[in-house]
Parts: C-alpha cells; structure tokens; sequence
C-alpha cells in the first residue's frame, strides 16, 4: 500500500515539471515572434521615412538656388577734406638765454679795491668807471718818477753847457780833443738819464691808470666776486659784465630732429617773465658736437634786445620754424599708403555721384590715386600733385577698401592749422 502512494506522488511530480516547462517555451515563442514583428515595422517605417526624404529633397530647390544674391553694406570711413592753406611746421625746444659776450672784469695789476660803482644787474655803458683800486702807493711812485725826471733834466742841462764851453776851449786850441770828447759822453750819459726817468714816469702814470676798470661796452654788471677793501691780483676775478645788446638762446634739438635744423630758421623765443611777449629771433649758430648723454645738439637763436627785457641766465622756450608753405594741400601722414609704385591715397571719386543716404550720411565708392608728395612730417604730409580742392581722402575704414568699393562717411574733419 505505501509502495503503491510513493508512485502516485513521484508520477505526480514529473506531470508537473512537464507541464511547467512547457508552458514557459510557449511563453517565450510568443514573446519572440511579437518582437520580430515590432522590429520588421520599424524597418519599414524607416526605409518610407528615408524614401519619401529623398523623394522631397528632389523636388525641393536647394536653398542656395532660391536665396537670392545678397548686397554687401558699404563700409563706414572717416574723411579729411583737402583745402589750400598756409602750413607750418614747427620745432619747440627748449634752452637757456646767454649774453652776447661775457666779460671777465680784472685788473691788471695789484692792489685794494677802493671802490666798486655798480651794483649786480644795474645797466654800464661804454667807458663807465666800473671799479677803482687805492692808488696812493702808486701817486708817490709817480711824484719819484717826476722828481727824478727833474733831476736828470737838470743834470743833462748842465752838462749841455760844459760841453759848449769845452767845444770853444777846443776851437781854440787851449784843449785837446779827448778832453772834448770826455765831456761830450758825459753829455751823451745825461741824456739817457733823462730818457730813462722820462721813461719811468710814464710807466708810473701807465700803472696809475690801471688802478681804474672800465666798461669796453654797453652790458649789464653781473655777480660781483670781490667787494670793497679786498685784496686782489691779476689772477681774481671782480665780475662779469654781460653785453646783451643782443642775446643768445642755446636750445638743445634731439638726434632725429637734427636734420630738419638749418642756419637762418626764424624762431620765437618765450619766457616766463613776458608770457604774452614773443621775441623776434633765428638760427645763428649750430655746434658741431651732438652730446653724449643727452643726444642732442645744441643751436644758438641770436635774438635782438635793445630793451633789455631778456636777461642771461633765463630758462625759454623757442619755436623753430622749419618750413613755411603759402596755399599748399596738406593732409594727415596717416593717409598715405606706401608701395613700390609711389604712394597712393583712398579718396571718395568721383565727388559729383557722392550721394545722401536716408540717415543723412554721405555714400559713395572709392579708387586708388596716386600722388606726389612735398614736404612730410611724422603728423603731415604736402601733396603737390594728384588731389584738388575739397576732394574728401579716406583716412579711417572700418573694413577692407578695393577699387570701386561702396563707402558711407560718417565723419569729415578738416586741417584747423
């Protein structure tokens, strides 16, 4: 009997597993075979999706073919009006005034200084009595000299008449002539006597002289290094008398301007003295020397001063006029385009089809032009051919210029020199 239930339970199970089994291989052949189908569609679609793609893009113009040709905008530029007018170029520097002449004022001989009759910066003209020394010493060596001069004289004179005396003595015979000519060396002696004291009294009134300074010209007394009651010698120094009849500015003008700097170049010259005074002055010398640290070149400006205004010593400042130009085209150097065939500007041609935009900006197209430059400077430049009254020359684009190419000016600016 329990044999028979353990067979009923063993068959039991295996019906069990059979139909478990089964039933998931049933499940899983559905699940596939709707997965074949989802994919299959998938496919389908996207194959009629790419077909009717294709199918479109040929009937449709391509977008290049329906766009139509677009305008580029004109470039905006700002112009220089070109009008005639009198230019100058112009060369500040700056230096300090110095005399004419500078006189060193000394004495020839030694002595005390007994009087100084100017002060430092008072006014001296030719043949003033500047300075005097204590002449007493010299006084007595001329009344010496005078006193000695007499004695001679007289002694000479003495001698003068024995010599007569003995040539009548002689004549007659009562002498013989070496005594003759004994007397008349004597007479010979005297007279050198009398030439040297004659001499040294002039040497003594000679040397009176120079006890006084005078002025060799018209000038200015300058700072005094000795003063009343010193010692002073030959070798020191009273003063300076400075001639400023005329005066001159010693400018320094940098290694690069050098070249532009030439003999007769007017100038003016300003101090601070006289701010709203412009002296008359020009170029009158240039150093040969350009100095080391500086590197620079120093130029004198001669400037008349007959009224005395300008004083050595003063700091200036000069205007060099390097070139002056009557009715000339002058256009900014920043317009000019260099090549090897010349220099070409950009101007707005022709000016009779410059038209007005709607924003009330004038429009129109631009060329090369070649022109013949003058005179140029690093700001400036002189056209002397190619360009003519009130012809606008581009000189800022904010873009590429060619030949013919459209241009709107925004701005026009002209020369206000």
């Amino acid at each position: 009997m329990a044999y028979k239930k353990t067979h009923i339970v063993i068959g039991a199970l295996i019906v069990f597993w059979i139909i478990f089994i089964g039933w998931g291989m049933f499940k899983t052949t559905i699940k596939l075979s709707k997965g074949k189908t989802i994919i299959s569609k998938q496919i389908n679609k996207t194959t009629q999706e790419k077909i009717i793609s294709e199918k479109t893009q040929d009937k449709k113009p391509s977008t290049e073919e329906s766009t139509a040709p677009s305008i580029p905008s004109p470039i905006m530029v700002r112009t220089f009006k070109v009008k005639a007018s009198d230019f100058q170029d112009i060369l500040p520097v700056m230096g300090t005034i110095k005399a004419k002449t500078e006189i060193e004022l000394r004495f020839e001989i030694t002595g005390t200084i007994k009087k100084i009759y100017f002060r430092e910066g008072e006014k001296i003209k030719k043949g003033d009595l500047i300075a005097s020394l204590d002449d007493k010493d010299i006084n007595l060596k001329i009344a010496y000299a005078k006193n000695k001069l007499n004695a001679s004289q007289a002694a000479y004179n003495s001698i003068q008449k024995k010599l007569d005396v003995h040539k009548k003595l002689f004549d007659a015979g009562a002498i013989i002539k070496s005594k003759l000519e004994e007397v008349e060396l004597e007479c010979e002696s005297a007279r050198f006597q009398v030439e040297t004291s004659r001499s040294e009294m002039a040497l003594a009134e000679n040397e009176l002289n120079k006890t006084k300074l005078y002025a060799a010209t018209d000038g200015v007394m300058g700072p005094r290094e000795k003063e009343e009651g010193e010692f002073i010698t030959p070798q020191d120094k009273l003063g300076s008398l400075f001639e400023i009849s005329d005066v001159f500015v010693e400018a320094g003008v940098v290694e690069r301007d050098i070249n532009k700097v030439k003999l007769g170049q007017k100038a003016k010259i300003y101090v601070d003295t006289y701010p709203n005074i412009a002296f008359d002055g020009k170029i009158d010398s240039i150093f040969p020397i350009v100095e080391g640290k500086s590197r620079t070149l120093t130029v004198k400006i001669k400037v008349p001063n007959a009224e005395g205004h300008l004083f050595p010593g003063m700091f200036s400042r000069a205007d060099i006029f390097i070139v002056e130009l009557k009715n000339a085209f002058i256009i900014p150097a920043t317009s000019l385009i260099p090549s090897g065939k010349g220099i070409y500007v950009v101007p707005v041609i022709p000016k009779e089809y410059v038209q007005k935009g709607e924003d009330e900006t004038s429009t129109g197209i631009v060329q090369l032009c070649h022109v013949n430059v003058g005179y140029l400077t690093s700001d400036y430049a002189q056209i002397t051919q190619g360009l003519k009254s009130e012809d606008l020359v581009v000189i800022e684009a904010q873009g590429e210029l060619k030949d013919n190419t459209s241009v709107k000016i925004v701005g026009i600016e002209e020369s206000t020199f």
